[in-house]
């Protein structure tokens, strides 16, 4: 009886799971999507690059995703069991809500384990390849990112503004550049034409310009030269800034548990900020265990919704607004504790507390059969809104003029 009751509520959790992760993921991957498209579409980035980018960047979004789906199936499996009188069934026959919980805690600890998995090992990977491969997109096509009649600022130091690109040859007419690299001297580059050449073996960017004038202004007013050019070649070796950087200068998100812990050994004994890293650290754990809270969470909120029983439609609803209420605690711990307006733990591990908190005592109050009264009151406003919303308008009677 136990066994094929937990298979039962397996074969009801996963394929909503499932289909949580896919709907969940693909609304994320939309908007790069799109970007990505256009990059595809009007700049001539191979397709391979495209679809890389799109791989690299899936387990970023799973680390969300995933604790997303776990409450989505949660509170639906259990949402329509109560709907269909089938929790009633249960405890008749003497099962108990407490009973019914292992299957939906051992997919809530699967995916903390997985989602643990993808947080320590999968991202920091995934992070820096896409890093390189976006490295490697502007190496060789370079003109990508460079639109027309806007400012364009990608390379670090210079801004350029180019009036028109010649959609096959990507040659560039009326150039304006501002480099600003060299702190005591500023060159202001007007060119006719131009256009970029790149090497990705030697990871160098050349902007060949033509017909031009460069003007340097230094420190004094009266330290400017104007200096007129057919061709002139700008380099730009990006080498120096994406490939020989040392670990403690990579990015955090880049990094693995032990480059973070490395990290902040080292800024410790420079006396240097390390909220960042140890922001890191904490993310590492804390969203992971968003999967354990919110598949606790979701089983009462799955029974105690009356809201549920007029269809999935509305327990959907019930998992976007958890999901924006957790997000957002989450959102501002980890603002307040990067800006040292409260203790480090306090803010990376609030929202977990909380939501762990309110689940027991909400599961609690579920198998004791006792109403919670800010539920009630929102199945309530819910379910008026939705009679308002349903109901038909009678046409006005049609009454001949007199």
């Amino acid at each position: 009886m136990k066994w094929t009751l937990y298979r039962y509520l397996l074969q009801e959790l996963l394929p909503s799971f499932l289909l949580g992760v896919v709907g969940f993921t693909f609304i994320l991957l939309t908007g790069r999507i799109l970007q990505l498209t256009e990059l595809f579409v009007n700049k001539g980035i191979p397709l391979i690059f495209i679809l890389k980018l799109l791989y690299l960047l899936l387990p970023s979004f799973l680390v969300l995703t995933i604790p997303m789906a776990t409450l989505l199936s949660v509170l639906l499996t259990f949402n329509r069991l109560c709907s269909d009188n089938e929790i009633t069934a249960f405890k008749a026959s003497g099962v108990s809500l407490y009973q019914m919980t292992p299957p939906a805690l051992v997919l809530a600890l699967g995916t903390t384990l997985i989602t643990t998995a993808l947080s320590l090992y999968a991202l920091p990977l995934a992070n820096e390849g896409s890093r390189s491969l976006l490295y490697q997109m502007a190496s060789s096509n370079a003109h990508a990112g460079v639109r027309e009649r806007v400012f364009n600022d990608d390379f670090e130091g210079l801004v350029i503004y180019v009036e028109r690109v010649t959609p096959r040859t990507f040659e560039w007419e009326n150039v304006f550049i501002s480099d600003s690299r060299n702190a005591a001297e500023t060159h202001t580059i007007i060119a006719r034409h131009g256009m970029v050449l790149s090497d990705p073996q030697r990871l160098i960017v050349t902007l060949r310009l033509k017909d031009g004038d460069i003007h340097k202004l230094g420190d004094q007013p009266s330290a400017y030269q104007k200096i007129d050019f057919n061709n002139y070649d700008l380099r730009l070796n990006l080498k120096t800034r994406w490939k020989d950087k040392p670990t403690a200068e990579k990015h955090p998100a880049d990094m693995s548990l032990g480059e973070l812990a490395q990290a902040v050994q080292a800024l410790r004994s420079k006396n240097a900020d390390a909220k960042i890293q140890l922001v890191k650290i904490h993310e590492k754990f804390s969203v992971p265990l968003a999967c354990l809270v919110l598949g606790i969470i979701g089983i009462p909120l799955g029974i105690q919704s009356r809201a549920g029983r007029s269809g999935k439609s509305l327990g959907f609803v019930w998992s976007i607004g958890v999901l924006l209420i957790y997000y957002l605690l989450t959102s501002a711990g980890t603002s307040l504790a990067e800006r040292g307006v409260v203790l480090l733990e306090l803010g990376m591990w609030a929202a977990n507390g909380i939501f762990l908190c309110l689940g027991i005592y909400l599961l609690v109050k579920a198998a004791n059969e006792s109403p919670v009264l800010l539920l009630v009151w929102l199945d309530k406003g819910i379910e008026i809104l939705r009679q308002r919303w349903s109901r038909p308008h009678k046409p006005k009677e049609w009454k001949p003029k007199k």
